[in-house]
């Protein structure tokens, strides 16, 4: 995986404006894109035909349904329906009535029946592929939602994701799914059972007997729940829990505010270290 030929990708289409943006990524799918190979990800399985589509569900001919894994779109009950229905047709323009790549991400199904996957829609010249979930997030009409199943491609669907956030696109120019500041309390209340990001200062690192705990705010703010059977894996992807004090970091998952706001965090994904510098447009820092 070229994580920054991803994110230079990214920065290209910021550039390009929205207007332009757009088009580039259609671009893209019609006639095949080295950069958005690179954050493609799954074990292709042959080609089908697609019928129809749901939100992220694609139908196929066969009987099939396929859910675009690590992804969320724009949700029908919080939102402008605008951005809901400006989704639902930029991917029904894509693979509808065409016959596309499965690209597997699971073996099995989800319990649900469906099978785990993306999809890829190759050029005439049968040289390139380009991924529909990229086109998503590089349209800004998903964000990333870590999955175990998506785990290999998260870091480069992050980078196109962060530029499409900056840029503004799609759904990231709502005030429904912008970053909440751990601080803002009243943005939080508000979005119990609702899949966010959260961002702020990791003000204590707690250790418990099954789970650690990171708080992002002084009172009633955010605490990030993590499993421990997961602190290696931070470990390994260069995000130690014990070392995330005093650092900020930005968490992605669905808020918990039964007993306080929280996020419970399943993958390494869900957490991101985010290095401020002193001038705008400071990168990122995911490892």
């Amino acid at each position: 995986m070229d994580f920054g030929l991803a994110h230079r990708f990214g920065e290209q289409i910021v550039r390009a404006g929205t207007g332009l943006a757009l088009r580039l990524v259609v671009a893209c799918l019609a006639l095949g894109s080295g950069p958005l190979v690179h954050a493609d990800c799954g074990a292709p399985s042959g080609t089908g035909r697609v019928v129809g589509d749901e939100r992220l569900d694609i139908a196929f001919e066969d009987g099939r349904i396929v859910r675009l894994a690590g992804l969320e779109a724009p949700d029908p009950s919080r939102g402008s329906p605008k951005t809901v229905e400006a989704a639902r047709k930029f991917l029904a323009d894509r693979p509808v009535a065409h016959d596309v790549g499965l690209k597997l991400l699971a073996s099995g199904l989800d319990r649900w029946g469906r099978v785990l996957a993306d999809l890829s829609i190759q050029d005439v010249s049968n040289e390139h592929v380009s991924s529909v979930a990229i086109a998503m997030l590089s349209a800004g009409y998903a964000r990333v939602k870590p999955e175990f199943e998506a785990r290999s491609c998260a870091a480069a669907r992050l980078a196109i994701e962060d530029s499409a956030r900056r840029a503004g696109l799609g759904m990231w120019s709502e005030p429904a799914y912008s970053v909440i500041q751990a601080s803002d309390a009243l943005a939080l209340r508000g979005r119990d059972g609702h899949f966010v990001v959260v961002e702020g200062r990791v003000r204590r690192v707690g250790f418990g007997r099954s789970r650690l705990y990171l708080d992002l705010a002084s009172h009633d703010g955010p605490t990030i729940v993590i499993a421990r059977r997961l602190e290696a894996t931070l470990a390994q992807a260069g995000r130690p829990v014990e070392a995330l004090e005093g650092k900020t970091i930005r968490a992605r998952g669905v808020l918990d505010d039964r007993v306080g706001p929280r996020i419970e965090v399943s993958e390494p994904a869900m957490i991101e270290i985010v290095r401020r510098g002193d001038t705008p447009g400071a990168e990122k820092l995911r490892q």
